[in-house]
């Protein structure tokens, strides 16, 4: 069974490098790569896929990627792969983990969570570790990864028309479909690096907007993950984890709460503008 490992990039070649290397590390060989650049990219993700090539590695560079979800979708366009899997520039995977991906559908899965680890250099981005142990097993705020091609192609892929919430629209379609998700025990470890928190602010406002359109088709999700005491409940729950690590935990609760002020502001001017009203019929924010 052939996996198409598909990864959209802008401005992403130092990251490039270790994901490119993680595939390397895998014990499954039955893979190729494709690395979709931005058209706008500045950096020399092109010389990093020549030399893993150079090395051995079946690795397609594409310049088709101007937003996440056409990046995505133009990637997994010219996979051979039986299978797809949708990475992000910045993660790495476990050895084990295209295997498991293979082991996985072959056994009747149609889609698979691949469950994510953040990790980095700043306070910040410790909190996002912490917050993201808190989701692990949550079906609402996790996004399936890998995906058999064919009904990749007969859903029509990814929404170019969702900027930020694309994983989660495609996720949505597979599940209301009736295909069988199942997760891996294998981690994706998401390189957050020197996260800051203006950073993640900045992030909210597109989430935000892109919210917008999601509602329009998604209102009880966008109400549920709109919800900071859904997030609260959730951290409650794992509230061992945060009294290992009550600093972080502070930071994660300070940390959420920002982003979820930043959220509910520019949802409701973006809404105003495109006549969706927050918290009305399409929900909150993201």
């Amino acid at each position: 069974m052939l996996i198409s490992v598909v990864i959209p990039v802008y401005n992403g070649g130092h990251f490039l490098v270790e994901c490119l290397r993680s595939l390397a590390n895998q014990y499954y060989e039955s893979y190729e790569v494709i690395v979709n650049d931005d058209p706008r990219s500045t950096d020399d993700a092109e010389g990093v896929v020549e030399e893993m090539r150079g090395k051995g590695m079946n690795v397609r560079y594409l310049r088709r990627n101007t937003s996440m979800a056409l990046g995505r979708k133009e990637g997994a366009a010219v996979a051979k792969g039986e299978v797809l899997v949708h990475l992000d520039v910045d993660m790495q995977i476990s050895g084990g983990l295209l295997g498991e991906c293979a082991e996985l559908i072959e056994s009747g899965y149609d889609a698979l969570v691949i469950p994510e680890e953040s990790y980095g250099t700043s306070f910040w981005a410790m909190c996002r570790w912490l917050e993201r142990k808190c989701y692990t097993g949550v079906e609402p705020l996790e996004a399936l990864r890998c995906i058999r091609n064919d009904i990749y192609r007969e859903l029509g892929g990814h929404n170019p028309e969702m900027v930020y919430f694309e994983d989660k629209d495609f996720d949505l379609r597979v599940r209301r479909r009736g295909y069988e998700v199942g997760s891996t025990e294998n981690l994706i470890h998401h390189n957050e690096g020197d996260l800051s928190l203006r950073v993640i602010l900045r992030k909210r406002v597109g989430y935000a907007r892109s919210a917008v359109i999601a509602a329009r088709y998604y209102p009880d999700e966008i109400r549920l993950r709109g919800s900071l005491l859904y997030r609260y409940r959730l951290f409650y729950d794992n509230r061992e984890l945060f009294a290992a690590h009550p600093l972080l935990g502070l930071g994660t609760v300070f940390m959420k709460t920002c982003e979820f002020a930043v959220s509910a502001w520019h949802f409701y001017v973006a809404g105003r503008q495109s006549r969706v009203p927050y918290g009305g019929e399409s929900g909150g924010p993201l």
